[in-house]
């Protein structure tokens, strides 16, 4: 199961935003999970790492959840 950081993270990536501020820890849960990629070779020694496809299927999944029945009918 992703962590609150982790899931943070992946939706940083799959943004293609600055990932300085990104935690080692949370990339290292990434990359054990296999959700992320980090590119070697192509002539980039610093690329970024990258959504794999499974990586990018959470990020579908988490962007098109519904909004909490719950917290709207409070407001």
């Amino acid at each position: 199961m992703l962590s609150p950081h982790e899931i943070a993270a992946l939706l940083l990536l799959g943004d293609a935003q600055d990932i300085d501020d990104l935690e080692p820890e949370q990339l290292d849960g990434l990359l054990i999970q296999k959700l992320v990629t980090m590119e070697h070779g192509h002539g980039s020694a610093n690329a970024p790492p990258s959504p794999e496809k499974v990586g990018y299927h959470v990020l579908k999944d988490v962007r098109v959840l519904p909004r909490c029945s719950v917290c709207s009918a409070s407001t």
